[in-house]
């Protein structure tokens, strides 16, 4: 029985609820925009840098997609109140009072930047405050860490920063992050009601000049629930570069779409090697950004740059271009993500500028780049005073056809000696889509999958692999693979080359028919003839689900064409058994020996090298053609007995060899992963079931796959 959920529904699915608002704001006025209206948030400085205060609607010109607009409020937002043109003060209800600021910081190996970074950020939490602004500390080094939760406790954020800023590595962040993430959940769950001195719930409450008493709770746990879903960063691109940073900071984004206000990132680091297949993300990210209502600061850590230091830049570029170009020279097999960034010197030298993405990401969502300098207090400060005081604008620009594509807002001043800044512009959404967080690529996907529509136009696979159980569920791979050649190719800047494009999204489901999870990406690559022809494009997503029955619906989308195509697969998460377990047991297609900066937890991976996963369970009997399985054995600590597993083949429910294997030792968590072949030249064609047996002590575990050989 098919369970079809409305196209409705499927736009707010995953949306929180708004915590009910309390008894004594009702007639608070709050700022609110009709159906096609747009919010837009202005920072308005004199030549020399100093705020103004006194500007008027007519003082400005907006235009959006170039027809000017006539604006339908506006109003200077300062501190707990909102001041309209005649002078009227009105005071913000406690959420729009409250300013989230995140400090983001990219692990940085040079004791200068560091050093630089921990005194530019110290001075900004020490400067003048209000009382609704609220700080949080995070790190981007191989995967997103929280070492303090929005507060406006300065010593505890002054400790949080010189942690941040120590030169620890991954591993020193980790206890300490996942401390606090469960400290927030206990929060969220109620089990720590009480009001804590410097937390936001306090502050709001001063704020407001009044007695938040109804809506405190629900007010403080909203807020925990927005740093915890800041902090839910997608595993797949853990320890992959510039990929990780954009995912970091997205998830940054995204986990503050559901509350209300000015929220801003500062971000400091060293720069970002932004390659031609980071394009599509690092546009997807500002316009999420600008959806949402973040504002980006970047902040160069370099200081005073030099000639040698731009040169060195460049040639570091060129070199991990010449790197990553390797791994395309094999004109058959698999194209993963991390095999189809090669580009041609020309465009990576063009490139080589790493400061020149930060401005971008910076001056798009209406910040500004701090960098060139020795010092980074002063521009810092003026951080300050935008978080504290800005205007905002509506307008209604009558769009007649959501037809997701962007829209350029212009601002221009009407008076002299006038510098604002603003976001670039926005998306045109439907207002339901604007109000889940969804992207623009992900809008016709999901009206697809509404429609229940069945669709071949592009040909692709999806399935799970059941990883390792644990309390709070089953790590699950949800994957999807598609041959490049179903894609249609662009020409390319780089000689010789191809650009593809695709967006892909699938619904988790459970038994009920109900949306658990929704993944989604948008992939953009440039492949050579060979690759395009021959070559496999595969992505893995990770979630974690409790025991029973699901269903994966995805759908992706030729961005080239416009055409989509759908598939479904159904699977089922056991409950835990206790004692060994074992992985689902899965097709390899290629094997990356030694491979570079392998994610630890990343469980596709054997002896040093990359594992690459397919769901192609067809085998083609011939010469030098093998069946390599990959799976992985997790040991119990509590069970003495070293594992052992058994392979077992089977044909029409017969059995016809069982095989033991010799297992390797775990490693640190208990994991054995291993990657079996067998030649293919020796099994007769036909359909087979392959099995294996984990045991332990008096515990076993079993897994299986359907193969066929042709």
């Amino acid at each position: 029985m098919t369970h079809r959920i409305p196209w409705s529904v499927l736009l707010v699915a995953g949306c929180l609820a708004p915590p009910p608002a309390p008894a004594q704001q009702s007639a608070m006025p709050t700022v609110k925009t009709t159906v096609g209206e747009v919010l837009l948030d202005l920072i308005v400085r004199d030549k020399k840098g100093k705020p103004v205060t006194d500007l008027k609607p007519a003082d400005l010109t907006i235009l959006d997609n170039g027809d000017k607009q006539t604006l339908t409020s506006f109003r200077l937002v300062s501190g707990a109140e909102a001041l309209t043109p005649g002078g009227a003060r009105t005071r913000l209800d406690p959420l729009r009072q409250i300013r989230l600021v995140t400090l983001a910081f990219e692990a940085m190996t040079e004791p200068d930047q560091r050093r630089l970074a921990r005194n530019a950020a110290i001075d900004l939490i020490k400067g003048d405050q209000g009382t609704n602004v609220f700080y949080a500390v995070v790190v981007i080094n191989n995967q997103l860490f929280v070492l303090q939760q929005f507060t406006n406790d300065r010593a505890a954020l002054t400790k949080a920063i010189e942690r941040a800023t120590g030169g620890i590595t991954s591993a020193g962040f980790t206890s300490e992050s996942d401390a606090i993430q469960a400290e927030l959940k206990r929060n969220l769950g109620g089990q720590n009601g009480a009001d804590m001195p410097g937390n936001l719930l306090s502050a709001a409450s001063q704020t407001a000049g009044q007695a938040v008493t109804n809506g405190s709770q629900a007010l403080q746990a909203k807020l925990a629930q927005v740093m915890l879903d800041m902090l839910r960063l997608d595993a797949s691109v853990q320890a992959q570069g510039t990929r990780l940073t954009i995912s970091a900071l997205r998830s940054l984004v995204d986990g503050q779409q559901s509350i209300p206000g000015r929220k801003s990132v500062i971000y400091f680091t060293w720069g970002m090697y932004l390659t031609p297949e980071l394009d599509v993300p690092f546009h997807n990210l500002m316009s999420t950004a600008n959806s949402d209502n973040v504002t980006f600061y970047s902040v160069d850590t370099r200081g005073v740059m030099t000639a040698t230091q731009t040169s060195a830049g460049t040639s570091q570029l060129n070199s991990a271009a010449r790197a990553s170009a390797t791994t395309m020279t094999q004109t058959s097999g698999p194209v993963t993500r991390e095999q189809v960034m090669a580009s041609d010197n020309a465009e990576v030298s063009a490139r080589a500028n790493v400061q020149e993405p930060l401005r971008d990401l910076a001056d798009s969502t209406g910040g500004f780049l701090i960098g060139d300098s020795n010092d980074l207090r002063i521009p810092l400060r003026h951080v300050n005073e935008e978080i504290a005081s800005y205007y905002e604008v509506t307008f209604n620009p009558g769009i007649q056809n959501y037809d997701g594509s962007f829209r350029k807002i212009t601002v221009n001043a009407n008076r002299k000696d006038l510098v604002i800044h603003a976001r670039s512009g926005y998306f045109a959404l439907p207002p339901e889509a604007r109000g889940s967080g969804l992207l623009p690529y992900e809008v016709p996907l999901l009206k697809t999958l509404s429609d229940g529509k069945a669709s071949t136009d592009v040909q692709f696979q999806t399935g799970a692999v059941l990883l390792q159980p644990s309390a709070a569920g089953t790590g699950v791979a949800v994957l999807l693979e598609l041959p490049l050649h179903a894609l249609q190719p662009a020409p390319s800047k780089a000689a010789g080359m191809s650009d593809v494009h695709c967006s892909l999204l699938v619904l988790v489901k459970d038994a009920k028919g109900e949306v658990v999870r929704k993944l989604s990406r948008d992939r953009s690559f440039q492949v050579g003839p060979e690759q395009l022809k021959l070559g496999h494009f595969l992505d893995k997503m990770f979630v974690t689900l409790p025991p029973g029955a699901y269903t994966l619906e995805g759908a992706v989308l030729d961005q080239a064409n416009g055409r989509i195509g759908t598939r479904h697969a159904a699977f089922t998460v056991p409950a835990p058994a206790g004692g060994v377990g074992i992985s689902s047991l899965i097709p390899m297609r290629s094997y990356t020996p030694n491979a570079k900066a392998l994610d630890p937890d990343d469980p596709f991976q054997f002896q040093g090298g990359g594992v690459t996963p397919t769901l192609d369970l067809t085998v083609q009997k011939a010469p030098n053609s093998v069946l390599r399985l990959f799976f992985t054995v997790y040991r119990d600590p509590s069970v003495a007995a070293a594992p052992a597993v058994e392979i077992e083949f089977l044909q029409g429910g017969k059995s016809l060899t069982k095989v033991p294997m010799q297992l390797p030792a775990a490693d640190a968590k208990g994991r054995i992963p291993y990657l079996m072949t067998i030649p293919a030249s020796s099994i007769p064609a036909g359909n087979y079931e392959i099995r294996a047996i984990a045991r332990q002590g008096s515990t076993s575990a079993t897994s299986a796959t359907a193969i066929q050989i042709e």
